[in-house]
């Protein structure tokens, strides 16, 4: 450090001693008291006028080279003066982090801050995500901050099993953004290891069919681990649903919104999709959204929470841990058939 001091010193010195030694400019002498005459054409230019500004000019030009060339050279100075100073600053950075209050805290501390963060990303991006996969949440921006972070990070599984997907790209890329997709997808659920999943798959209208069947696909090949599901389905997606009856043990929640199925496309499901969540032994909170003229849902008898139109669920009094209330709808929904919309929840 005492060397780099005495350097620093000695180029200061230096720098000093070139600034002294820059040359002062020299300009042409004030013999042509002619001149603004001579611009006005109220005297004549003659031919001596003529030798003497071109020899002026010569020492001019000549001055303005040599200052030319010092000023690249400073440049050239400046440059590796400026990059030494930000080799330095990363270097001070670094080691200042290394006195921040958050590397002291416990391994323990630390995953349980991730973890709150974690679980609020994911309830704040269910209806803001603009990826395919949401690369914003938690465990992929943590795990890029630092090295004990990213250990972290591979090495708790609660963070790897929230999953917000939205199928919105367009299909002219979609190729490319699905082979990314699909394997970020397998690696969050690999990294999740046996911890139960709480997923949101949400698609507008540009939405590809194709490309939602293919990430669904891989999000059915887990059910057998869904915890909570908020999934805004087609009825391509709602025919894939019934091969999940008996493979759900852990479902708890299901938010199910088919609002974006055309009218034309609605019909009565068949029982084996109305079905798809009859045996699912922990499912107590449900919740349909725009599921007008697709017929009856049956659902576990020991369902606690339901909000559903009056048109899904016509077997209420089999349910015998809700208590019902139920309001009138609006026009919009009147004309759909859906008279009522039920609010059902267990009363002790």
């Amino acid at each position: 450090m005492e060397e780099s001091a005495m350097n620093a010193t000695n180029a200061m010195f230096h720098l000093d001693a070139a600034a002294q030694a820059v040359p002062e400019p020299v300009f042409p002498p004030d013999t042509l008291d002619d001149i603004p005459a001579i611009l006005r054409a109220t005297r004549p230019f003659l031919d001596t006028d003529r030798n003497l500004i071109i020899s002026n000019l010569g020492d001019v030009r000549r001055q303005v080279s040599v200052y030319d060339a010092l000023l690249s050279r400073i440049d050239v100075i400046r440059s590796e003066v400026q990059s030494h100073r930000d080799a330095v600053h990363k270097a001070m950075v670094v080691y200042s982090s290394m006195l921040a209050p958050i590397r002291r805290l416990p391994v323990d501390v630390l995953r349980t801050v991730f973890h709150e963060i974690q679980g609020s990303q994911w309830r704040n991006t269910t209806q803001t995500v603009r990826e395919t996969l949401a690369f914003s949440q938690g465990p992929w921006t943590l795990s890029h901050v630092c090295c004990a972070w990213r250990d972290i990070i591979l090495s708790y599984p609660q963070l790897w099993s929230h999953i917000v997907l939205c199928i919105r790209f367009p299909v002219i890329v979609a190729g490319l953004r699905l082979h990314h997709t699909l394997a970020a997808l397998k690696a969050m659920i690999l990294r999740s290891e046996q911890c139960p999943l709480d997923i949101v798959f949400n698609r507008n209208d540009t939405y590809n069919m194709n490309i939602a069947e293919e990430v669904f696909s891989v999000i059915l090949e887990a059910s057998h681990r869904w915890r909570t599901l908020l999934l805004d389905s087609s009825l391509e997606l709602l025919e894939r649903l019934k091969g999940v009856r008996g493979r759900i043990p852990r479902l708890e929640s299901l938010n199910l919104d088919t609002s974006n199925i055309q009218d034309r496309r609605r019909a009565e499901l068949p029982e084996d999709i109305q079905s798809s969540f009859a045996d699912a032994p922990r499912l107590q909170k449900i919740v349909l959204r725009g599921t007008y003229g697709l017929g009856d849902f049956i659902f576990p008898l020991r369902i606690t929470h339901l909000a559903a139109c009056v048109d899904n669920v016509s077997n209420l009094g089999d349910y015998q841990y809700l208590f019902v209330f139920s309001f009138p709808m609006s026009g919009a929904f009147l004309c759909h058939l859906c008279k009522y919309w039920l609010i059902c929840a267990y009363l002790p």
